[in-house]
């Protein structure tokens, strides 16, 4: 029998690696200390690498330590199951009390880290507060153990799955085909799968518990009507401070607060009150307007120390899973970053050589509709339904396309007042309403005396087999390489000759190119070109004699509004439905579908389009303030249509559960040339 003092301990500087570190860092018992303490004492541990069957402590001897499981199973003696990874065992022997014996072994390989009662008691002597605050965490989960538990209750998520898998954080399950808390437990029979940040869902879990956590800190720092506004990669933006404040001493303020507030490891707090009880706690608050147009009796909530907000889906277990989240000052508020769980998750951009380095970012118009619905005094979700209920929806209608058509007739302004543009290059990500957007445009360059004459960088793909691939294998439609480009410069450069080009032409059936099977094309006199694709923005996919007469335009739905202070439908999400209904109509492509082909399209528009935004000349936001209403009467049984033992069914109940504020609104008040029509049918243009 090989005991704790003949395996091979070996000091934790040494041998430790990152995956250590992140497992050690979401310890309670550590988070509980300064990072200066918790760094010294983890220093002090020992670790052993283990292999199947191998005896940790044998059944005579005594526990020397504190043990930790950092990868692996542990099982052994009366234990039915393993040893939880990354949580305290055998506590009790670090005060000698009651030494722990038992018979512990491996199951399969395993790594185990070992904090000896010795050198603790001289990390005790040398900080005698941080030792306090370790042994209180301690001692609360050796009660929390011995504490009896029926036999029929079931573990909890946290309990069964790893705290990450190959570095990327477990933030949350899935069973029974929804996403769920790690608190959760897991019931008898079911297998559950964990949900890293490396998953979509996984990265908002993140987002949303981070984001809560910045709202706390700014209640500690005394910054009280601060809200969370747009998102970016991995960040948003923090809204409401103070406008007479320094935004530097604010930023510092809420930091050193947020830094309190993960330390403290603080629970995600979930409560179910009655409506009245939760108007009374949310009066004054854009919660508490959306719940008064809400005929729901029971309200759903989640508290973070001091601060309550509308619960928006699982959250972390608690802060201390939260790391290295910053905020910083940004334009005239600050930022609150996410830092690396969800920036090394995200997909990275390709070092290419078709990509240009160090081009100057211009920054064009702001095409965000926010100013005129502060006006309107819709400012949320609850305040957008409370103007529908009142009647005022027709108005909103109105105010809105309007507001689309102005923005429309402002761009061609722009364009007809640079008499070298020969080129207006239109890009966007996957359902931002290119194509009604092309049609409108056309009207309003007429009108101010242009003609235009429109082309698709789609028609110049490659044949399918000499496309690239992505990681995965499949054809990368999405890549810059997937585009003839060398093509396209040579068709370009004749049509600013004057020359007459028969353009190319790509069959999406057959996957071959047909390099002049398209159309004659020429420009004449008071011609300007609509080039439209998603790499249109792309410095590589014109000349430098081309971007002499080029305007690049970029849309997309820029504006949503608010639920709460922390919450608010992200534009993806908005694109995300309108892709569901448009395809659902026009292509026969189910809402499962859409939901597997998302993120995978989401992936090629950080890659291709994202990195060229700075580029445009011009901004236009295709939002309309009231699309949800309408789209909500189409997506809701579309998404219900998702089957519970679909891999899509989480996604579906996290859109369902996003739409359900929304007042509907009939799809018979969009007007025929609304962008939104371009999804829901019914389009006055021919497309």
């Amino acid at each position: 029998m090989t005991n704790s003092g003949a395996i091979g301990w070996l000091p934790f500087g040494i041998h430790k690696t990152f995956r250590d570190l992140e497992l050690l860092g979401v310890c309670e018992a550590f988070s509980a200390l300064s990072q200066h303490d918790s760094a010294s004492l983890i220093e002090l541990l020992d670790v052993v690498d283990l292999v199947d069957g191998q005896q940790l402590v044998d059944g005579g001897a005594q526990l020397p330590g504190m043990l930790i499981v950092l990868q692996g199973c542990i099982v052994g003696g009366s234990f039915a199951e393993p040893l939880p990874i990354a949580r305290p065992w055998g506590a009790e022997a670090m005060l000698e009390a009651h030494p722990a014996l038992s018979s512990l072994h491996a199951r399969g390989a395993a790594r185990v880290a070992l904090l000896r009662r010795q050198r603790f008691e001289g990390f005790a002597a040398a900080h005698p507060a941080a030792a306090l605050a370790f042994l209180r965490h301690l001692m609360a989960e050796f009660v929390r153990a011995a504490r009896p538990t029926p036999r029929s209750s079931p573990p909890r998520l946290q309990d069964v799955l790893p705290l990450a898998i190959d570095g990327a954080l477990v933030v949350a399950g899935r069973a029974n085909g929804a996403t769920r808390s790690l608190l959760d437990t897991v019931e008898p029979n079911v297998v559950p799968t964990p949900v890293t940040v490396r998953d979509w869902e996984g990265r908002e879990i993140y987002r949303r518990s981070a984001g809560l956590a910045c709202l706390e800190a700014a209640r500690r720092a005394r910054e009280y009507a601060v809200t969370l506004g747009p998102s970016w990669t991995s960040g948003r933006l923090i809204l409401g401070l103070d406008p007479s404040g320094d935004r530097g001493a604010q930023a510092a303020a809420i930091q050193h607060a947020l830094d309190q507030v993960v330390g403290e490891a603080l629970p995600f707090e979930e409560l179910s009150l009655h409506r009245d009880q939760a108007l009374r706690l949310l009066e004054g608050t854009q919660a508490g307007v959306l719940v008064s147009t809400s005929g729901s009796p029971s309200v759903a909530l989640n508290r973070l120390g001091g601060t309550l907000v509308l619960s928006p889906g699982p959250l972390l277990p608690n802060t201390g899973y939260l790391r290295e989240l910053t905020i910083a000052p940004y334009a005239d508020t600050l930022s609150l970053d996410f830092g690396p769980n969800v920036r090394d998750a995200l997909p990275k951009r390709p070092m290419s050589t078709m990509l240009l380095e160090g081009t100057s970012p211009r920054y064009p118009t702001d095409g965000s509709s926010r100013g005129w619905l502060e006006k309107l005094g819709i400012v949320s979700v609850g305040a957008f339904n409370r103007a529908c209920i009142s009647g005022e929806v027709r108005n909103v209608i109105d105010v809105a396309e309007g507001f689309h058509e102005k923005r429309i007739a402002e761009l061609a302004d722009l364009i007809c007042a640079r008499p070298e543009v020969k080129i207006v290059a239109v890009a966007g990500p996957s359902s931002s309403g290119k194509t009604t957007f092309l049609k409108r445009l056309s009207i309003q360059l007429r009108v101010a005396g242009l003609r235009p004459v429109g082309l698709s960088l789609d028609d110049y793909y490659v044949d399918r087999e000499q496309n690239v691939r992505d990681a995965s294998g499949e054809y990368d439609f999405e890549a810059l390489e997937a585009i003839n480009l060398s093509l396209f410069g040579e068709h370009i450069a004749a049509l600013l000759e004057g020359r007459t080009i028969n353009t190319a032409r790509y069959d999406f059936v057959t996957g071959r190119s047909a390099p002049a099977g398209g159309e004659a094309l020429s420009l004449g006199q008071g011609d300007v070109l609509l080039v439209e694709g998603i790499h249109g923005l792309n410095p590589c996919v014109f000349s430098d004699a081309a971007t002499t007469s080029l305007f690049r335009v970029f849309i997309h739905p820029a504006t949503s509004l608010p639920f709460d202070s922390l919450s608010t439908l992200e534009p993806a999400d908005v694109r995300l439905l309108r892709r569901i209904v448009r395809d659902r109509h026009s292509r026969g492509t189910s809402a499962a579908q859409n939901l597997a082909r998302w993120p995978s399209v989401r992936r090629g528009e950080r890659l291709h389009i994202d990195p060229h935004r700075p580029q445009a000349d011009f901004v236009f936001d295709t939002s309309l303030i009231y699309e949800l209403s309408v789209l909500r009467v189409f997506a809701e049984r579309y998404l219900l249509e998702v089957r519970e033992d679909s891999p899509q069914h989480p996604g579906a109940l996290r859109l369902l559960r996003w739409m359900a504020p929304f007042v509907p609104i009939y799809p018979d008040r969009v007007p025929p040339t609304s962008i939104l029509r371009e999804f829901i049918g019914g389009s006055g243009f021919s497309y």
